[in-house]
């Protein structure tokens, strides 16, 4: 069970919302992640710059993903 509860685009705070629509396009469908951090328009806005910065780095998608899976599985998450 969450701590906090993930919201739907339509009864998030107005500042999430474009935010939501961002996510969802590059993920191609809306997460639970982002709808989780939609509560708090700051913090979103916040991850959202911080993943762009990152994306500029010189790890390449695969292995991106790959040390995210690791880092998942460690910590025990089941999602």
């Amino acid at each position: 069970m969450p701590r906090i509860e993930p919201v739907e685009q339509e009864s998030a705070p107005e500042a999430s919302r474009p935010l939501m629509e961002k996510g969802a396009e590059g993920a191609g469908k809306m997460l639970n992640f982002y709808k989780t951090f939609a509560n708090s328009p700051a913090a979103f806005e916040g991850y959202m710059d911080l993943n762009a910065t990152l994306r500029g780095g010189t790890l390449d998608r695969k292995m991106q993903e790959s040390i995210a899976v690791a880092v998942s599985d460690f910590n025990g998450c089941d999602y």
